[in-house]
């Protein structure tokens, strides 16, 4: 007959909770569970009150927000009492990056896609899992609450984990800084686009990642209607650009939302997509691949593959009449892997970038001034646990970390999986730290499970591939992914207000 170790139990719960967004299966605790999970919360009550454990987490993406609310959940007990976790991110608000766009187009609204963290943690309780009750109604006394959970709005500056510091500045000159300890560290901080590389990039180019990016983008858009209607009258019938760079799943989702929001000026605007690589949405499904392959081409979208862009100039022509006109630029291009190449260029009013995320981005300096090794892309290398291992109380998670020789892909649901082994593994960590802890808890590698993935193609369009092999494209699949993004928000208000918002 199989044992069920206590540690198993407890994270076999863990798991099920945190995939409620995928499965509608329901979850009965049997009388011998019950037992079994109440003895594991209530051994070692009678040893004296400890300090309460600081965990900090610094990032406030997929990863970071995850563990931040799924940390709660853990069957904390007298052995380790439950923690203060402070989550720390520049931005005052959570960003859900797969719906960046409808906000743009006002689809959807600020507080679906990017409700303050605040905001997320200010009600004090977390949701009751569907299927599954609360641990605090399987124990009478235990509470799971969020009432432990702090937002700091501050910038990293430093991570000194030789003292179990991170160092932080609140203030917009970073004169102001603060120390901050802790027992546990989770540095879920992401990558960010990096234009340093390209000459001129820096001042044209608008990446699109952040809310502010995307209010500036509208702002861009709404000029540019207006700019085309004064050429309309005018009888000028000249082609205006528009480089959208980096073929992944940003930069197509991107450029045909660009020709859907535009209507029907197809021959007044040329939306052009530059790919380094030979092919786009190189890890996408093959059916995502081809769906994406042939809206682009029915939308007229000039796709450049095998090409990189080498500099971005000033345009010298000031024949535009409009605010647009300083950030008209010309965009240099050239066969990738071949300095030799012809180079032509492009006059483009509008330059959106998608390319180059990485973690070494001079917006993530603050998470390199440490010792912890890092790889060529820097990245912090872990152990399948996710945790440093010469420090094996400091994790990292997502786009800024590296668990195998192979990185994951750079996605969503990778993070948030992340953030639920993590959040477990920290619990074992400072579980085990305990001297008279009776049973140590094993802490368990990390595993990407594919759950499939959906890609925007226009405002009524989209494309999905899932776990069981579904594949659909069009306006199904557009309404069926946006019912979908509604149930992996992080909170069941963010859920409702998705829900609503997304399928009216």
């Amino acid at each position: 007959m199989a044992v069920i170790t206590s540690s198993t139990l407890a994270f076999c719960l863990l798991i099920l909770s945190s995939y409620v967004h995928t499965s509608s299966a329901f979850i009965t605790i049997t009388p011998r569970t019950r037992t079994q999970l109440t003895n594991l919360l209530l051994q070692n009550s009678s040893e004296s009150e400890a300090k309460q454990p600081h965990i900090v987490i610094l990032g406030g993406g997929f990863g970071g927000i995850n563990t931040a609310l799924t940390l709660p959940t853990l069957p904390w007990s007298d052995q380790c009492i439950q923690p203060k976790i402070t989550l720390i991110d520049k931005s005052e608000r959570f960003v859900f990056l797969p719906l960046l766009y409808e906000l743009c187009v006002e689809d959807a609204s600020i507080d679906e896609v990017a409700p303050t963290f605040k905001s997320l943690l200010k009600d004090g309780k977390l949701p009751a899992m569907p299927g599954l009750s609360n641990l605090s109604s399987l124990i009478p006394g235990t509470e799971i609450s969020t009432d432990d959970i702090s937002f700091l709005q501050a910038k990293v500056e430093g991570i000194d984990v030789s003292n179990q510091q991170v160092v932080v500045s609140s203030s917009l000159d970073g004169r102001s800084l603060e120390t901050i300890d802790y027992d546990a560290l989770v540095i879920a901080t992401g990558a960010e686009t990096s234009l340093d590389g390209i000459q001129g990039a820096c001042d044209y180019a608008l990446p699109f990642y952040t809310v502010e990016q995307c209010l500036e983008l509208k702002r861009r858009l709404a000029l540019l209607d207006s700019y085309i209607d004064e050429k309309t009258q005018k009888g000028d019938d000249s082609t205006v650009n528009l480089v959208v760079v980096g073929g992944g799943y940003s930069g197509v989702e991107l450029a045909l939302n660009l020709v859907d929001r535009l209507g029907d000026r197809d021959e007044t605007v040329q939306v052009t997509l530059v790919h380094r690589g030979k092919q786009i949405l190189q890890y996408a499904t093959e059916h995502n691949r081809n769906t994406g392959i042939e809206r682009l081409e029915s939308a007229g979208v000039n796709v450049m593959t095998s090409t990189s862009i080498v500099g971005v100039d000033p345009c010298e022509d000031d024949s535009m009449d409009s605010p647009l006109e300083n950030q008209r630029c010309i965009v240099k291009l050239q066969p990738s892997n071949d300095d030799t190449g012809d180079m032509t260029q492009i006059d483009t009013a509008l330059l959106l970038w998608t390319a180059g995320a990485t973690p070494t981005a001079s917006q993530n300096k603050g998470i390199r001034n440490s010792i912890l090794e890092r790889d060529v892309m820097g990245r912090i290398l872990t152990s399948p646990t996710l945790n440093v291992p010469d420090f094996p109380n400091v994790f990292a998670i997502g786009d800024c970390s590296r668990a195998k020789k192979d990185p994951y892909p750079g996605t969503a649901q990778v993070a948030m999986q992340m953030a639920t082994v993590a959040s477990w593994n920290i619990f074992a960590t400072l579980a085990n730290g305990k001297a008279n802890n009776r049973e140590s808890l094993k802490l368990l590698p990390f595993t990407y499970l594919s759950l499939g993935e959906m890609m925007t193609l226009g405002r009524n369009d989209a494309t999905i591939s899932t776990l069981g092999g579904i594949e659909l494209s069009g306006a199904g699949a557009s309404w069926l992914r946006r019912l979908i993004y509604a149930v992996r928000m992080p909170t069941d208000r963010q859920r409702l207000t998705a829900a609503v918002d997304g399928t009216a």
